[in-house]
């Protein structure tokens, strides 16, 4: 019984052995995978480059087109040549994937990401559809010489313009000199920054004007209520209701208001076909019948008894007597009606 369990136990050990020995396996692998940029797998081909100095660039810097990593640099070496822009060669390892990508006439740079950053070998791809094949060169792009582009007369200028303005600074001239080596302007700033802090908790205060108007209950009403009372009557629309409902929802009061349309638009187009918009003689013959009666109306005007008011005030005498006289008869009709006996 005790062989037994020790032979249990023996198993034991070695199959926990076994499963720790593989876990590391796998560690170890993921590691180096990591470690390698994740190209431990990935198959690589070596084009070259040559370039006249290779200062800042090493064994391991990155290889990118357009800016996409696509490589590494594999060796840094003199290529013996006695041209000067071919004193170095740098064999370049890229992805076999990436290889498309770069066309026979790509040009390549040494470039870095910031003034005093790693170097990296910059590909620009070019126009062709050609790809490079492996162990090709790449052709190197001319980088300008920086004491042959700078203008040292304007960059002199600009030096000078720099220490000027540090001049002012110091002797306190401008608004940066004074706000360093004076009071006032620190503590004008400072007093329009108080004003500030005291206007925004005026604005704050819900016993303010301001503040009731931010806060204030009445306030949101007033601007909510509208918006409600719109947001139903889109509801109502949506569903159905009203003349507008109708109109969205039924289709023959669409077609009802799409015909009375038509009808309205066919009339107008009759109405300017007819003929008194069409013809012109019809149109001159209306115009002069119009002129001969304004010009009977400017006779009747122009009568002597309408000039002055005195055939109006003999008119309007005889209608008094007239209403007078019936208004008398309605009430004493007696007094009218006078009998004679023979």
């Amino acid at each position: 019984m005790a062989s037994l369990r020790q032979m249990r136990l023996v198993r034991w050990a070695r199959l926990r052995v076994t499963v720790v020995t593989l876990v590391s396996l796998l560690i170890l692998g993921t590691l180096v995978y990591l470690l390698s940029g994740g190209g431990l797998f990935t198959r690589r081909v070596v084009i070259y480059l040559y370039v006249p100095d290779a200062t800042g660039v090493e064994p391991g810097a990155p290889v990118r087109v357009d800016g996409i990593d696509v490589g590494r640099v594999a060796t840094v070496g003199l290529s013996g040549s006695k041209q000067l822009d071919r004193v170095i060669r740098l064999s370049l390892n890229v992805d076999r994937v990436q290889l498309p990508s770069i066309h026979t006439d790509s040009t390549a740079q040494i470039s870095a990401d910031t003034m005093i950053g790693d170097k990296f070998v910059d590909i620009a791809s070019g126009p062709g559809i050609a790809p490079i094949r492996p162990g090709q060169e790449l052709r190197l792009k001319e980088q300008a010489d920086l004491m042959r582009t700078l203008d040292l007369a304007q960059f002199n200028a600009q030096l000078r313009q720099i220490d000027a303005v540090l001049s002012e600074i110091e002797n306190g001239k401008n608004a940066v000199g004074q706000l360093v080596l004076s009071e006032d302007l620190y503590n004008d700033l400072r007093d329009r920054l108080t004003g500030l802090e005291k206007g925004l908790r005026r604005a704050v205060d819900v016993s303010g004007t301001l503040g009731q108007v931010i806060y204030g209950r009445d306030v949101y009403q007033r601007i909510a209520e509208p918006l409600e009372a719109l947001d139903h009557s889109i509801e109502l629309i949506q569903e159905g209701q009203g003349t507008a409902g109708h109109l969205l929802r039924d289709e023959a009061e669409y077609r009802n208001l799409a015909s009375q349309v038509a009808d309205l638009r066919k009339g107008i187009a009759q109405a300017r076909s007819g003929p008194l918009l069409a013809s012109e003689a019809l149109y001159t013959d209306w115009n002069r019948k119009l002129g001969q009666w304004i010009a009977a109306v400017d006779d009747v005007n122009s009568n002597p008894a309408l000039e002055t008011s005195a055939a109006y005030d003999n008119l309007n005498g005889m209608a008094r007597t007239l209403r007078d006289t019936l208004r008398d008869f309605r009430q004493n009709p007696r007094k009218y009606l006078r009998l004679k006996v023979f």
